[in-house]
């Protein structure tokens, strides 16, 4: 599938201002192919919001609207979800097995792991994120990774 797989660290920075926030949305608005996430985000957009709102980062009561105009976005059909079936966990467990046995092996987290497995089920090859674990695993795998 042509497209690219916006991890949750990236996506975020979207709805909740952070000092790189407009570094991702000028990726976001040069991006010509379609946005791919996860049932994932589903959840984990969520939390992140919530977490930003229990640390002061975004005022009271924002999570809930921000979440709100992501789920408008999903239903407007700007990102193109994969869903999370056995394909995922499988291509998920591959990720794992192949990081940890690189000469620098990576330690994959469990949702890191997911996502790069929705993104190889659904042969997703490029990928946004803003964390450097993921981005070393999604590398390692042959992803490319896309950084501001």
């Amino acid at each position: 599938m042509k497209g690219v797989y916006w991890d949750t660290s990236a996506l975020v920075k979207l709805y909740a201002k952070e000092a790189d926030s407009v570094d991702y949305r000028n990726v976001m608005l040069g991006q010509t192919e379609r946005v791919v996430i996860s049932h994932l985000h589903r959840i984990e957009v969520y939390y992140a919001l919530s977490m930003k709102e229990v640390r002061s980062e975004i005022q009271t009561g924002a999570a809930k609207s921000l979440f709100s105009l992501f789920e408008k976005h999903m239903s407007a059909g700007v990102y193109w979800e994969i869903p999370i079936g056995y394909d995922v966990v499988a291509a998920a467990r591959k990720a794992l097995d192949v990081n940890l046995s690189a000469t620098s092996p990576v330690a994959l987290r469990t949702l890191d792991g997911l996502h790069i497995g929705a993104m190889l089920a659904a042969k997703v090859s490029k990928l946004v994120t803003a964390d450097k674990r993921m981005m070393d695993a999604a590398c390692a795998l042959g992803i490319q990774c896309i950084s501001p």
